[in-house]
């Protein structure tokens, strides 16, 4: 059974898509702990931060930054990691949550696939 994550980076459920290139995909969260509360996953299938290439964990920061810079949230972020059951990863796709409590940030997703 593929994953949700997968069905999302496939577009083939519902998401509200913030970015996306040839290897990331940023999401918004449909459970938000946030104001903000994003998700930036790699488009191909990692369970666990050790699987993921470190091509792909350079690309995951860079898209970090520029969320960073089209929200205008320099000082207001956190970035998450569950790796593993034990430490609460539910999905095992590997993901960060992106999270804020700016309220007044601009969040202007590309893409609502519904």
């Amino acid at each position: 059974m593929t994953c949700i994550f997968c069905k999302i980076v496939e577009h083939k459920s519902p998401a509200r898509i913030f970015f996306e290139d040839s290897d990331i995909i940023v999401f918004a969260d449909i459970h938000p702990r946030a104001d903000v509360h994003l998700l930036v996953t790699p488009k191909a299938h990692y369970a666990r931060i050790i699987d993921l290439p470190d091509n792909l964990t350079l690309k995951i920061f860079d898209t970090v930054r520029t969320i960073t810079r089209e929200l205008d949230l320099y000082d207001n972020f956190r970035l998450v990691l569950h790796n593993g059951a034990l430490a609460g990863q539910i999905i095992e796709h590997l993901h960060f949550h992106y999270l804020s409590n700016q309220r007044n940030a601009d969040v202007k997703y590309k893409t609502v696939i519904t």
